[in-house]
């Protein structure tokens, strides 16, 4: 194999496909990355057997076709550390030579027959989203999703195909964001639609994929995996297993209080109402009256905040308490001038609303 590569766009490919590859195993070979010259391009795949990518990069010359696999993190500070505009790669039976200008780098290579197979997208899509619009839905639910808990389905984000409408759903449990769209492009997808619980690793390499908001990006689902596929990248991963909670029942339907305001003004207040809280006392006390709202917060090490908000209110006066970090979290990834929360008792949840395509649902917490 020979092959003459631009070097920053190769570099760019090892950072997105070093995302995937495993920090630590006791396998050597899942710390590498496997690069094939064919076609015209030169293909970066990597894997830590539950996410596995091939990245294509189109700025290379082939010299001589072929394939071989490098440790990952050498092979990438090499590139990342060079000052050539192009650098050439050449593999001479165990060795990959790697010269510039003024540098020449000997590595060793390992077999490539050892490394896991890494699927690629082939057939129809199921469905189909514009890059643009999946990055805000990604970034309207993941967010949410639990870091690391027990009921293992809360540590992704649901995603429901299912009459040309698209959702991912998100939870950990103390609150429910959900982000929907219309699906560009239905493909193979039935009338029953489909669904899967796709890992918060996956979703974000997927996030970093998409540079071209108006190129579509391909699903397909299988029976415990799923493919992303854009010009440049497929991306396959495991699902998370479990049960997903019934999220439409979760989100109140009987509410009679509702606030409206202007989006960054509500989060202004509360990231104002929050500054004298502590990690014990985690709660902003809201009082919604006609007159408007007031939020206030108190700890003993730190002493007391109080912020009047001028907003729209309709229904009984109510007091509640929410977790500020978890109202701010929800502020930030609305993608409309004005919100509406609504309340119906200070021990239910409270449901915001951003637009016609977000909702996030928001236990209340104990300010005794």
């Amino acid at each position: 194999m020979k092959v003459i590569c631009n070097r920053g766009a190769l570099l760019e490919a090892l950072t997105v496909a070093g995302n995937v590859v495993a920090a630590r195993t006791p396998k050597p070979v899942l710390q590498c990355v496997k690069l094939t010259a064919a076609d015209d391009r030169l293909t970066i795949a990597a894997t830590d057997l539950e996410v596995a990518i091939r990245y294509s990069d189109p700025q290379v010359q082939i010299e001589q076709p072929g394939e071989v696999l490098l440790p990952a993190d050498k092979f990438r500070d090499i590139v990342r550390e060079s000052i050539d505009d192009t650098l050439s790669i050449e593999v001479v039976n165990d060795q990959a030579h790697i010269k510039g200008q003024d540098s020449h780098f000997k590595i060793y290579t390992q077999a490539v027959s050892d490394f896991p197979p890494v699927p690629d997208f082939e057939g129809e899509p199921d469905f189909e989203v514009p890059g643009g619009l999946l990055k805000q839905l990604i970034g309207q639910t993941l967010f949410a999703a639990a870091r690391e808990s027990t009921r293992y389905a809360f540590n992704g984000v649901l995603i429901v195909a299912k009459n040309k409408k698209l959702n991912l759903v998100s939870t950990d449990g103390r609150r429910l964001a959900m982000a929907k769209s219309d699906l560009a492009a239905n493909g193979k997808l039935g009338k029953d639609g489909a669904q899967a619980i796709v890992p918060a690793k996956a979703l974000n390499l997927v996030d970093k994929l998409i540079d071209d908001p108006e190129e579509p990006v391909q699903f397909q689902m299988r029976e415990n995996q799923i493919i992303f596929h854009t010009s440049s990248a497929t991306l396959t991963s495991n699902l998370v297993e479990g049960q997903f909670p019934p999220y439409e029942d979760v989100i109140p339907k009987d509410a009679d209080k509702t606030m409206t305001a202007a989006t960054a003004d509500f989060l202004s207040a509360i990231r104002r109402a929050a500054l004298l809280t502590t990690e014990e006392s985690k709660g902003v006390r809201m009082s919604f009256t006609k007159k408007g709202l007031q939020l206030t917060s108190r700890s003993p090490e730190s002493g007391e905040a109080e912020v009047n908000f001028a907003c729209k209110f309709d229904g009984a006066d109510v007091e509640i308490g929410f977790n500020p970090t978890f109202l701010t979290e929800a502020l930030r990834v609305v993608d409309s001038d004005e919100i509406s929360l609504e309340l119906t008792a200070p021990n239910r949840p409270g449901l915001l609303k951003g637009g016609q395509n977000f909702l996030y649902v928001i236990m209340p917490v104990n300010l005794q």
